[in-house]
């Protein structure tokens, strides 16, 4: 076997059970990653939303059980992530590693939002009027920015930001951070 033309990212096991962080580290230790204290991506379960803090100083997460890591990963983290269900494969588990390592967003197939096809869209019955703040906050959503991060470039509480994204959601009729730039570039708002 030969070597990746690429170093891959050390990973840290943060799982409350035993027997699940070895089996964590048994499966990323044979797939060549590195298991280190101090690592570029943290594996964490559903142990870890009872206190999300332990979060803080996670560089890049994948996250392993719950649907609601989903939402709650791109308001905790400035880098990448992933939300994968418990029975994700040893294959997505690599895949989310690299991916979230690289600044990218992995979900599995069931929780990305359907792609909507121009001729499906009614471009007169959309209220798409967004004022010139969501407008910003929705571009800054596009380039993967957390609602902290957003705050901060923006020179505003993360509320207030948490506040816009909400409007942002309702006027364009989605329910997630990925929905709404999906749609906002569907229909010219945000360029990417």
């Amino acid at each position: 076997m030969t070597a990746p033309p690429f170093a891959l990212p050390t990973v840290r096991v943060v799982v409350a059970s035993a027997v699940a962080r070895a089996g964590f580290t048994s499966l990323l230790s044979a797939a060549g990653f590195l298991i280190s204290e101090g690592a570029e991506v943290w594996i964490v379960d559903d142990s870890a939303l009872a206190d999300l803090s332990v979060l803080d100083d996670a560089p890049a997460v994948v996250a392993v059980g719950s649907v609601a890591w989903a939402n709650l990963l791109p308001d905790l983290l400035e880098g990448g992530w992933a939300a994968l269900d418990s029975g994700a494969t040893p294959a997505e588990l690599v895949a989310g590693v690299l991916g979230a390592a690289a600044g990218l967003v992995v979900l599995p197939p069931t929780q990305v939002p359907p792609a909507i096809h121009d001729d499906e869209l009614n471009f007169d019955d959309l209220d798409v009027s967004l004022t010139p703040r969501e407008r910003e906050v929705l571009a800054l959503l596009s380039e993967g920015l957390s609602n902290k991060r957003a705050a901060k470039t923006l020179g505003v509480s993360e509320s207030t930001v948490k506040f816009h994204a909400q409007a942002i959601y309702s006027k364009l009729g989605v329910q997630s951070r990925a929905a709404a730039v999906s749609r906002g570039i569907q229909l010219g708002l945000v360029s990417v």
